[in-house]
């Protein structure tokens, strides 16, 4: 008997080799109840610092950069003092390694005479080491399936309230922000942003949350349906927004969808839960009849060089006269809109703050290198995050990854016509949904 006492009590033995294994140091330690506890609290204030700048006009104003900010830095302290006390070990995410070297292609920059204009350089420097924390922060934090799961349910229900608020506010405004705040800049503006293109983008990155859950088998079927109307709605939202890149990544987003579907074993359920969503959302536009969304399209095929308005493609060209003069290193971070005005080959009383494409603008100030760090990070971010989706259906913790990874997707595809990145509040959720799809959870290898 004491044998068999013996062999039962062997496997109970910590295994080390394996980082992320629960009998691993770092398991036990966070099963440890103070240290669930802070990483639940920092879990909570990512997600009330991300809902912070989608409500702050998406963060573009000075005062929220600043909240942002300071808020990302508490969050980080916070954390490092509970892992020095808690002897948290540090997860590593392979998407580390580009974010590194784009740090150090930026340090490079802020030496005297790099960058055409150091201050500008310095504090996009600041603003973006907020996407680093915040990614760090969640690649340490969001690594439980409790934690992924409830990521995904806030992610559904806060994007579902300003869908409707922006509904709403479509219908019933008064031209004002919220009702409240005048609309200084004199555009339209969509929900709580000023321009209805960037709405969209934050709408791409939150939809497939609820849609990715109505298509999931874990959810009872009432909490199924609830999801797949929600995401209608937010659908619907982008629709009524008249985002054409919007709409384009979107549909992107449901093909990708769709031939994830189409390879799992219960492919049929799954397409036949795809098209009621579709049919649901054509009802629902059928019933609010969006005013000049076709109109919008047909734009498309008119002369838009002119001189008062002047086409994305106008800037593309002038972007790229700008690439040419220093191919390599750039310009410098955030120098876009300071030299722009040289290269312009037009008239106008408007600044170009943006370069309409997100691609474009960080070859202008970071040159190719930079442009090829930023392909090494998409790349390892499918490339990693494509091994999350198996077993996505059933496992709450890949659903939520694969949430993360098709709305990464869509915000790509839109910043081929727009600057969504730009927006602090959304460059900041792209990169929190990066880490998300990319982080393994405790009970996979970290491989």
């Amino acid at each position: 008997m004491a044998s068999s006492q013996n062999e039962f009590a062997a496997p109970r033995e910590p295994a080390p080799a394996v980082p992320c294994d629960d009998s691993s140091p770092s398991s036990s330690t966070l099963n440890r109840r103070p240290a669930r506890i802070l990483n639940g609290c920092v879990a909570i204030g990512i997600c009330l610092l991300l809902a912070f700048g989608v409500l702050a006009f998406g963060a573009v104003e000075e005062s929220a950069i600043f909240i942002l900010q300071a808020g990302a830095v508490l969050l980080l302290i916070a954390w490092a003092v509970g892992a020095i006390a808690f002897r948290l070990q540090v997860a590593f995410n392979r998407l580390f390694v580009p974010l590194l070297i784009l740090a150090g292609l930026v340090a490079l920059q802020l030496v005297p005479n790099r960058s055409a204009y150091w201050f500008a350089t310095w504090q996009k420097a600041l603003l973006w080491s907020v996407y680093g924390i915040l990614f760090f922060l969640v690649t340490q934090c969001f690594r439980t399936p409790t934690a992924l799961k409830g990521f995904a349910i806030a992610a559904s229900i806060f994007g579902f309230l300003v869908a409707m608020f922006a509904i709403a506010q479509q219908f019933i405004g008064n031209g004002k922000y919220y009702w409240i705040m005048p609309n200084q800049a004199g555009g339209p503006f969509f929900g709580p942003y000023a321009n209805h293109a960037h709405y969209s983008g934050l709408m791409e990155m939150l939809i497939p949350f609820p849609l990715v859950l109505a298509l999931a088998r874990w959810p009872s079927v009432p909490q199924r349906v609830l999801y797949g109307f929600s995401a209608a709605i937010m659908a619907t939202s982008i629709f009524l927004s008249q985002s054409r890149g919007g709409i384009i990544a979107f549909a992107a987003e449901l093909g990708l969808l769709a031939i994830l579907a189409a390879r799992g074993r219960r492919a049929r359920r799954q397409m036949a839960l795809l098209v009621s969503f579709a049919a649901l959302l054509i009802a629902c536009l059928m019933l609010i009849q969006p005013v000049g969304l076709w109109e919008r399209f047909t734009e498309l095929g008119k002369p838009m060089d002119s001189a008062r308005d002047p086409s994305r493609v106008t800037i593309l060209k002038d972007s790229l006269k700008i690439v040419k003069e220093r191919p390599l290193l750039g310009w410098g971070f955030g120098a876009f809109p300071i030299i722009y005005p040289s290269f312009r080959s037009f008239y106008t009383d408007f600044s170009v703050n943006a370069a309409h494409d997100d691609f474009l603008e960080i070859t202008v100030e970071t040159g190719l290198l930079g442009l090829g760090i930023a392909l090494s990070f998409l790349y390892l971010l499918f490339r990693v995050g494509i091994t999350r989706v198996k077993h996505w259906t059933h496992e709450p913790g890949n659903t939520t990854a694969l949430a993360a990874l098709v709305g990464c997707m869509g915000l790509i595809v839109h910043s081929f016509s727009d600057f969504n990145l730009q927006v602090p509040a959304n460059a900041a959720l792209f990169f929190s949904l990066a880490a998300i799809a990319t982080t393994t959870s405790f009970t996979e290898d970290l491989g």
